[in-house]
């Protein structure tokens, strides 16, 4: 598995003969192989996840398929620049679970073909929704703006509230095992930007965890991998530090 980091929250994931870009909106992408499925995945709306310009790629990727949170369809610049969602577009919502093929033949059934992608998604605390990926034998969890968002300042009652709803979530993975996973490591929430973190890690088991959502802070990660409460899965952080910067798997 290769793994390429763009900006911000973006990544991209080759799997064998499968190409997953992560919530692209602004950055420098690779050159994509045309012999190989080409996948954007867009967790929700926001303007930090998602930039309708995915859509050129129709023109010149000959197999290409955009899997898309069913919020986006509220975003005007979506509506603008493409409609009802451009060719090729699966919609999903919350707690699903689709199979896509590797060629053009778009969403499958269970049994209607051996070599599927399986994409479930979790319901995120912010917008949309949280992706898990399984194909080829890996497995792949992306949050999104799924998180603790926890503010300091906010009222006990939006504390609780937001602590419950995330671990509400991660007990749908608990134990569950994920060869890479990209996890919430934001700056802007002072002495808190490790609690959602560290709750992933202490519910999930990945082998490898990919900090994203720094706002180009890129010193916090090793500042919480040298914090005592990263201790027992420091290793398994990688260290991204720039963009465009290659993991090979």
């Amino acid at each position: 598995m290769k793994i390429t980091y763009i900006y911000h929250s973006c990544f991209v994931a080759e799997i064998e003969d499968c190409i997953f870009v992560f919530d692209y909106y602004k950055g420098h992408l690779p050159e994509f192989d045309p012999n190989k499925k080409l996948i954007f995945m867009v967790s929700h709306q926001h303007g930090d996840h998602f930039n309708p310009s995915i859509y050129e790629y129709a023109k010149i990727h000959p197999n290409v398929t955009y899997v898309l949170s069913s919020d986006v369809k509220k975003s005007l610049s979506f509506a603008v620049r493409v409609g009802n969602g451009g060719k090729n577009t699966v919609f999903v919502d919350e707690n699903e679970k689709i199979y896509l093929n590797v060629d053009n033949r778009g969403v499958l059934t269970l049994s209607d073909y051996p070599r599927r992608i399986k994409i479930e998604t979790l319901k995120s605390t912010d917008e949309g929704v949280a992706f898990i990926i399984e194909y080829a034998g890996k497995s792949i969890y992306f949050a999104g703006d799924l998180h603790w968002w926890t503010w300091i300042g906010e009222t006990a009652e939006d504390e609780i509230r937001r602590e419950q709803e995330y671990k509400h979530e991660l007990a749908k993975i608990k134990g569950r095992h994920f060869d890479a996973a990209f996890v919430v490591l934001d700056p802007r929430q002072e002495e808190r930007y490790w609690w959602g973190f560290n709750e992933f890690m202490n519910s999930a088991c990945a082998d490898i965890v990919f900090p994203m959502h720094l706002w180009e802070n890129y010193k916090l990660i090793e500042q919480f991998k040298n914090d005592p409460a990263a201790k027992n899965y420091k290793n398994r952080i990688i260290s991204v530090e720039h963009e465009q910067q290659i993991f090979e798997i």
